[in-house]
């Protein structure tokens, strides 16, 4: 496991800003609420990041189960929005059930949903290396590709892209293999979950985004990195699809990372709302936003 502080966070971010979606802050300075019972009557749908919003690990952050079920009352759409690479939307409702959200499966999208289209529309697999646990969801789809954690982190010949599905699994040791056999090779680089880092306890833990990252800097990748989940576009574009939403204005972005969720709902039109509970709990919020050049266009202590 590799802790990261939340300004290496942010630094690994910012130096990869060509990877994700530009900047588009809103034009006015961010206004400050008690949470989302402020200005949810403003929203047809409210799309919700998961890890530092929800909960933190597996343990329900105070006061977002009964965010949840003001939206209900109010009878306004929700969907959450994760970079989960560990479950798809079919078994995530029970994850969160167990945590005291009683999602339904339509109420859940993830990026393994929209990482696992991509797989079903590959014809050939022998040249494809990932990073993800050897029992996975998506064992069906990985069929065929090179598993990494079972080579210690080796790359073999032949293998021309590689997919960072979710670091489960994956040592300092693998990650060090990766990069010393990536060396004078260029790769298709795919990630399943961008994230860099996610909160877990009271700490923050280095996520897919990061290894993929690492990788980059220390092997001179040229290749832009395809993003399966947030910022990226693939992920928002469903949720919104699925909730027929034809004016964005009217979508409500909640998350806890400036770089993924704020950033990408901004750049598709959406209004953001930026909580403090999850990566920059204990930060000054303001100075943070300061320093990123990325604003929401609100900002709460909790959901």
């Amino acid at each position: 496991m590799i802790v990261l502080s939340p300004d290496s966070l942010n630094e690994i971010y910012a130096r990869h800003l060509d990877w994700y979606p530009a900047i588009a802050n809103p034009q006015s300075a961010p206004e400050f609420i008690d949470g989302l019972a402020d200005i949810m009557g403003q929203f047809d749908l409210v799309l919700l990041d998961s890890y530092g919003v929800l909960c933190r690990g597996s343990t329900p952050i105070d006061g977002a189960p009964e965010a949840i079920q003001q939206l209900r009352a109010n009878n306004i759409p929700f969907c959450v929005v994760s970079n989960d690479t560990l479950t798809n939307r079919s078994v995530a409702a029970e994850k969160y059930q167990a945590r005291g959200f009683d999602f339904s499966a339509v109420e859940v999208l993830t990026s393994l949903d929209i990482t696992e289209q991509y797989l079903s529309t590959l014809t050939k697999r022998d040249h494809i290396a990932v990073i993800a646990p050897l029992e996975h969801p998506s064992n069906h789809l990985l069929e065929g590709m090179i598993r990494l954690n079972g080579c210690n982190g080796e790359i073999p010949e032949g293998i021309d892209t590689l997919l960072f599905l979710t670091g489960a699994g994956w040592t300092a040791k693998m990650q060090e293999n990766l990069v010393s056999t990536a060396n004078g090779r260029q790769f298709e680089l795919v990630v399943g979950n961008p994230d860099i880092g996610a909160p877990h306890g009271d700490h923050v833990t280095a996520t897919p985004g990061y290894f993929i990252a690492d990788l980059v800097e220390q092997t001179i990748q040229t290749a832009k990195p395809t993003l399966f989940g947030k910022p990226g576009r693939s992920i928002f574009s469903m949720a919104i699809e699925q909730h027929q939403i034809t004016d964005p204005s009217r979508v409500l972005m909640v998350g806890d990372t400036l770089y993924t969720d704020i950033l990408g709902g901004n750049a598709m039109g959406f209004k953001t709302l930026l909580l403090q509970c999850g990566v920059y709990q204990n930060q000054d919020i303001e100075e943070v936003i300061s320093s990123t050049g990325i604003s929401p266009h609100y900002i709460a202590p909790g959901l």
